[in-house]
């Protein structure tokens, strides 16, 4: 049947009727408990022929200033018979539940109700939760009415349009009691309270934008998925392709020759675990600088130039370089470099050919007085700042405390750069950014740079005879690199070496870390091409010259590659004593450099010495200077092999089955002794006495391996002579 919607004349609550049958009847609204006659809007109960002894009843209209909505919009229904409304009367006050009143006069058109209709609230105050679908009314939906607007006139044939726009806010009140009157009725009615939205329409709509919400929280997270999966791909591609590389390892056949170990040496230094750094400080920031920095140096001057410190025999190794280094931070820095503890020096570079600028952030060993300190400086005092800031003709100044102090590049847009550097750190390449992340501000020396702006400034950086050595240096980084950064530690034992490459997006990682470590691998193979055709004019400049190529052999073996987030390293301990070594070979090295013609011939050596014996054992025979102070194994056979002109190999996996390593340390001091005496004082320390040696005068080589490989390849132990 058609529900028809009928408003209560008291509080004007729409009610909803689900049989037409009951119109005419008389009922209670369940909200405000006002009885009335159930009739459509702006019907009036009719009067009677004969003057009625009572008025009936007032039918209110619903109001158009207070309109209400209903869930349900009224559909088209045949309309009773125009009547005459009854003279207009006050509205009834709410009042609660009462017996029955006495009956309305009957009417010809209606059914005279006797009693009151029975009815409930169909909506209660607490809404059934559930998960079945909302009732969707059966007639189509038409969309309701803005809250201005005014129902259009009844027509004969149709109900009136019920106004549907009411508040949203409106809350729906406590049901009133069920009242029954024990009255037979054919159905009561069914009324509900008229929300203020279509149910049906509106849980579909519900309905539709959580699936939609879904669809689009399902996409986004397929999207972030497929990221992660992409962005892990390309950073695990490299250990997956070097394990697709990498074939199982199968033992050495018997009669394998101890030749065949060099590979297994090889692949141990890829394997092995990180090298602890020995300082763990705080990387170095930009602070109190210009913007602009693409050089940079720290370094600890009063430690390296503390007398009998490491640092003095090693500065003492550079020669001049060491002198001009000194003079220069005196100049700069204002104070002797024994009393500065932390010098950073930045590189400003400008356009090419334009002289480049720098800045000194300079730390002393004791606080310095302000006073001091000004009566030092040159210029102009900046008002703007509560901090001291001078802007000179030579230089600028700040104050940062009086433990901090800065000479910066003249002129006031300069000194406002420093003074707004003060609380954040000043801007400068990705690269250079990135790589003072990994600076640590306790090693003894630091530089950082980006290798394209240094060849690009090379004309104003370095003297010109040093162009040929920097472009090789260059190009020995090659084009994958963005930023390099070195820093060294001289302890009181090791040497500790750190080279950090930033790697271009064209390159992983990895892949850049497994570059470099080849190509120094190869380069003491080069520099030996290039030392031969070097002509030192002394004898000690030619012999440290001529073991150079040795020197770098044995820095490359120590060098372990490590790599990790746009980064690839090159780490390496050596004895104290490499790193004096290293510096006189490498000045000693290019200052030569400077005076010879690399596109000649190299000239045949001549041989000044004895000639070399034919066996193996005879050359082992040959005595040199032995003090080692924790020198790796490796190394020390490096040394060995070099000064003997013999070819030793080290047997890694041997060394393996009773537990040694290639990187055992080796301290002796036995003065001028033979190489065979040196490998028998090796094997003779405690928990090294697995090591035998392997001398194979066919090919000309001796193997150090342990006494189980050897007896599994059938091979025979030398036996050293005894000592006299």
């Amino acid at each position: 049947m058609t529900s028809i919607a009928v408003p209560c004349p008291q509080c004007k609550k729409k009610l909803k009727l689900r049989d037409k049958s009951l119109l005419g009847k008389k009922a209670r609204c369940p909200n405000c408990k006002h009885a009335f006659i159930l009739q459509l809007p702006d019907t009036a109960p009719p009067t009677q022929k004969s003057a009625p002894k009572k008025p009936a009843p007032e039918i209110a209209a619903p109001e158009q200033s207070q309109p209400e909505q209903d869930q349900t919009v009224a559909p088209p229904a045949v309309a009773a018979p125009a009547q005459p409304a009854t003279p207009a009367q006050p509205a009834t006050p709410a009042q609660p539940a009462t017996p029955a009143q006495p009956a309305t006069p009957a009417q010809p058109e209606l059914t005279q109700p006797s009693q009151e209709v029975p009815i409930e609230l169909a909506q209660p105050v607490t809404p059934t939760v559930g998960t079945s679908a909302k009732w969707i009314p059966d007639e189509p939906v038409e969309t309701p009415l803005p809250a201005s607007f005014t129902p259009p006139v009844e027509q004969p044939s149709q109900f009136p349009q019920i106004d549907t726009s009411a508040s949203a806010s409106k809350k729906v009140e406590p049901a009133a009691p069920i009242i029954n009157t024990n009255e037979p009725a054919p159905v009561l009615p069914g009324i509900e309270l008229g929300s203020t939205d279509h149910a049906g329409v509106a849980r579909l709509r519900e309905i539709r934008r959580k699936n939609a919400k879904r669809r689009n929280v399902s996409i986004l997270v397929a999207l972030a998925a497929i990221i992660v999966i992409g962005v892990g791909a390309f950073f695990a591609w490299p250990q997956v392709e070097q394990t697709l590389a990498v074939k199982p390892t199968t033992p050495p056949p018997a009669n394998s020759a101890p030749a065949n170990s060099a590979p297994v040496a090889a692949l141990a230094h890829q394997t092995q675990e990180q090298i602890p750094s020995p300082t763990s400080g705080e990387p170095v920031r930009l602070l109190y600088v210009p913007a602009g920095t693409r050089i940079l140096i720290h370094l600890r001057p009063a430690e390296l130039w503390a007398p009998g410190s490491q640092g003095e025999e090693f500065r003492a190794c550079l020669g001049p370089v060491g002198i001009w280094a000194e003079q220069k931070i005196k100049e700069i820095c204002l104070r002797a470099p024994s009393e500065i503890k932390e010098l950073t020096f930045c590189l400003i570079l400008g356009s090419p050919g334009a002289p480049p600028e720098y800045a000194a952030v300079v730390r002393p060993t004791e606080p310095v007085k302000r006073s001091e300190l000004i009566t030092q400086f040159d210029g102009q005092r900046l008002d703007n700042y509560s901090f001291p800031v001078y802007s000179g003709d030579k230089h600028s100044y700040m104050i940062v405390d009086e433990n901090t102090y800065v000479i910066g590049p003249p002129g006031n847009e300069r000194a406002i750069e420093m003074a707004e550097s003060r609380e954040f750190e000043s801007s400068t390449s990705p690269g250079m950014e990135s790589m003072l992340k990994q600076t640590d501000r306790d090693r003894h020396f630091t530089i950082v740079f980006d290798p394209d702006e240094v060849r690009r400034q090379q004309d104003v950086l370095v003297p010109e005879k040093t162009h040929p050595f920097l472009n090789q240096f260059l190009d020995w980084i090659s084009d994958d690199v963005e930023t390099v950064a070195w820093s060294m530690h001289l302890g009181r034992d090791d040497f500790y070496s750190e080279f950090t490459f930033r790697n271009t997006t064209m390159i992983r990682p990895t892949k850049l870390a497994t570059n470099l470590k080849e190509q120094l691998d190869q380069l003491p193979q080069e520099m030996l091409g290039g030392v031969e055709k070097m002509n030192p004019g002394t004898v000690g400049s030619r012999k440290v010259i001529g073991r150079f190529p040795a020197m770098l052999k044995a820095f490359s073996l120590a060098n372990h590659q490590q790599s990790g987030e746009r980064y690839a390293q090159l780490i390496s301990t050596l004895p104290e004593r490499a790193a004096p070594n290293l510096a006189l070979a490498s000045l000693l090295t290019w200052d030569e450099s400077t005076r010879t013609d690399f596109t000649a011939k190299a000239k045949p050596t001549r041989s000044r010495g004895p000639k070399l014996p034919d066996l193996v054992v005879d050359r082992l025979k040959k005595k040199m200077e032995t003090d080692f102070n924790r020198m790796p194994l490796e190394e020390l056979l490096a040394y060995l092999a070099d000064e003997t002109q013999t070819r030793i190999i080290l047997d890694g996996g041997g060394l393996k089955l009773v537990g040694y390593t290639q990187n055992m340390r080796q301290t002796m001091n036995l003065g001028t002794a033979s190489a065979l005496d040196i490998l028998q004082a090796i094997f003779n320390v405690e928990n090294q006495e697995q090591m035998c040696l392997i001398i194979d005068e066919k090919a000309k080589t001796a193997t150090v391996t342990s006494i189980p490989q050897a007896k599994k390849n059938n091979l025979t132990p030398f036996v050293f002579p005894p000592k006299k």
